[in-house]
């Protein structure tokens, strides 16, 4: 996948939570962070002023004739006034990249000082491992047209990762300035630079999924097209041993799709039928062909990665959006040409399509987009309409959708689906699950059979990827929450949960979207993980084997402190959000400040983990501008608020409480988090056990 994805959750005690002071719903496709800070220009002078010295810090401001940087994809590039001004940008990740191939194993901060008009500009990661190509989006921005904003976070870099570049994009294809891009190494320096990459395993001895499987579900994987044309036949050979169904991670979707020379090159000719053609699909469906493999089409509809030229009348994004009925003609030849290839020229192949993907919007109702502004929120409606009409007899139409099995989003996507339902136009529910090992097996059952139950139709997880717990042995207890996660699919499947395939979202962690949080069932090197046997040993029976560097956990209640007077803190962003040590304290002389974030509950997170099923106590200061902030309990599927302080002084209030921490569970974090998504600052934290 691009990088264009999410968490997600579910319980009955979240409907009550979103609607509380706070909310508390988990950001969509796992966002990295995001700082809306403009940047002065002497601030970029001061700083480059040190930076150039520092030999753990790659830097691109556009003031030396050393060019680091590359154009990336079909875009103009112009430097001037020490800006890059990057236009004619044909697709939406066309841009602008920095190399950091000195960076390999590494965890770096990096940045961009941009301007833009438009809507969001994303901070992505790119690299090659073993032949295969990855994305990961680093940071999320909402740009100004008139100022210079920075964006950055922290991202690690996988130790057999080549040709690695940081790049600039955006969600659509207007201009966009850049000032400055950089990366720098965040810690002590691992040199790899003469160090060869991994060998692979060979994985054709590897127990197979799909077989042991065979009397539940299909078992599915989605993969690059690289992977089909690459030198190393390893994961060819891992696809065809372990999974009967795949997914294309980029290649059936619109961006990839459409062809947009053909089509803007006569857009009278393809007024109303944009051209289209499969040159990136095709490797994936011969190989599918070649091998007996189903694949799932991913995706027809959506609101991303759909140039937005598509929408407009003669295609011309400087004028005006296309009508409705213009709109419904598009978007019923769109889904007629598409489907309708695939199964003349693969006949079979294709079993199911996801018609619409994500389509639900975070907080209720339809998701504000292209469609919606041309269309009209009943497009979801009217796909598959168009759907059920075209695509070929037996070829199952599914909605998709992150964040599907938290309640509030549950009966957004229910409530929407369900005149499609009543139609006959939809066959199943695609339930991504980004997750982590939080989240409760019977809650996720449940989910499952709301949908099954209210909507009459089948289910399909279609991105199913679990991150690695922050425990001393993180891919121990990652291979036991595996384990327990499928036992509980088994036996709703045993139960008539109609439970059809289970698709993981790419092959091996250094692949995946979330590289950093590895979340996959194979190592870099595709030798199967704990969690490859914990998916096993749900089917077969038995324990997941302890490894030899095992380390037996004893108790630890040692109290968490935090005054930052040392200008440390051992917290982390969740999701979108920054975290600086800055002056301004409750008590001595620094104090921690939390900003930027895409959503409320973009905050300051803590690990907790070690007081679970304890009874612990908690105080702290807390200064910003909202009304409100939250300490809350970061549990999948409930966010209860431990404590919600009044903070409309906006003076530094002093907090205390109790909590009893859930059992059950192998690694829990809290976060601070406001109600309106204003800064806040942090000072005197402490947790600990209560007497």
């Amino acid at each position: 996948m691009k990088s264009k994805f999410t968490t997600i959750l579910v319980s009955v005690l979240a409907v009550a939570m979103m609607l509380s002071a706070c909310n508390t719903a988990t950001p969509a496709e796992t966002t990295p962070s995001e700082t809306e800070t403009s940047t002065t220009a002497s601030e970029e002078t001061e700083a480059s002023a040190t930076e150039k010295e520092d030999p753990l810090l790659i830097k691109e401001d556009f003031k030396s004739e050393d060019q680091k940087w590359r154009v990336n994809g079909d875009c103009k590039i112009e430097v001037k006034d020490n800006r890059a001004f990057i236009t004619e940008r044909k697709t939406n990740n066309s841009g602008i990249e920095l190399p950091i191939d000195a960076f390999r194993g590494n965890k770096v901060h990096a940045e961009a000082a941009v301007k833009s008009g438009n809507d969001s500009i994303t901070l992505s990661l790119r690299y090659n491992i073993f032949g295969n190509t990855s994305y990961v989006n680093i940071a999320f921005l909402k740009p100004d047209e008139d100022i210079i904003m920075g964006v950055g976070g922290d991202i690690t870099i996988p130790e057999n990762a080549t040709d690695i570049v940081i790049y600039v994009e955006a969600n659509d294809v207007k201009d966009i300035i850049v000032s400055s891009m950089s990366a720098k190494v965040v810690g002590e320096y691992n040199d790899l630079t003469n160090t060869p990459v991994a060998e692979l395993k060979d994985p054709s001895s590897y127990e197979s999924l799909a077989e042991v499987y065979k009397d539940y579900f299909k078992m599915g994987v989605a993969v690059p097209a690289t992977v089909m044309t690459n030198t190393n036949d390893q994961f060819r050979k891992l696809v065809t041993t372990e999974f009967n169904s795949v997914t294309c991670e980029n290649e059936l979707k619109p961006e990839n799709v459409l062809d947009t020379a053909t089509t803007l090159a006569d857009p009278a000719k393809y007024n109303e039928c944009p051209a289209i053609h499969f040159d990136a699909a095709k490797p994936t469906l011969d190989f599918c062909k070649e091998n007996g493999l189903q694949m799932r089409g991913h995706t027809l509809i959506w609101h991303s990665q759909t140039p937005s030229w598509f929408f407009y009348k003669d295609y011309n994004v400087n004028g005006e959006l296309a009508d409705r009925d213009l709109m419904l003609k598009r978007m019923e030849n769109y889904i007629d040409s598409v489907t309708n290839w695939c199964e003349e020229n693969y006949p079979g192949v294709i079993y199911a399509w996801d018609v619409v993907n994500e389509a639900a919007g975070d907080n209720g109702g339809v998701r504000d987009s292209y469609w919606t502004k041309t269309i009209g929120e009943d497009f979801v409606e009217q796909a598959f309409k168009f759907a059920r009409k075209h695509a070929p007899k037996g070829v199952e139409l599914f909605y998709n959708d992150y964040n599907e099995y938290q309640p509030a989003k549950q009966q957004v996507i229910i409530d929407m689906l369900k005149p499609i339902a009543k139609a006959g136009n939809i066959d199943g529910m695609g339930m991504q699950s980004h997750i982590s090992a939080g989240l409760m097996g019977e809650t996720y059952v449940n989910a499952m059979n709301k949908y099954a139950e209210e909507l009459n139709v089948k289910i399909h997880v279609t991105e199913l990827d679990v991150s690695a717990p922050n425990s001393q042995n993180a891919m121990y207890d990652q291979g036991t929450y595996m384990k327990s996660l499928f036992e509980a699919i088994i036996a709703a499947k045993k139960a008539g949960t109609p439970i059809e395939c289970v698709t993981f979202w790419g092959l091996t962690d250094e692949m995946s979207w979330k590289s950093s949080d590895r979340p996959l069932l194979f190592y870099g090197d595709i030798s199967p993980k704990p969690a490859f046997e914990g998916v096993l040993c749900a089917a077969k029976g038995g324990e997941v084997t302890k490894p030899d560097d095992y380390v037996e956990v004893k108790s630890d209640f040692t109290p968490i402190k935090e005054d930052y007077e040392d200008q440390k803190y051992i917290g982390k962003p969740r999701a979108s959000s920054t975290q600086k040590i800055v002056g301004g304290a409750f008590d001595g002389d620094y104090c921690l400040e939390n900003s930027g974030g895409t959503a409320e509950w973009d905050g300051y997170s803590i690990d907790i983990s070690r007081f679970i099923g304890q009874k612990i106590k908690f105080s702290f200061a807390v200064k910003t501008e909202a009304p409100m902030v939250c300490l809350t309990g970061d549990i999948d599927g409930t966010w209860p608020h431990l404590i919600e302080v009044d903070t409309s002084s906006g003076e530094w209030i002093e907090a205390s409480g109790e909590w009893t921490v859930p059992s059950g569970m192998t690694t829990l974090a809290v976060y601070f988090e406001t109600t309106d998504m204003s800064s806040f600052c942090l000072d005197n934290v402490v947790i600990e056990i209560a007497e």
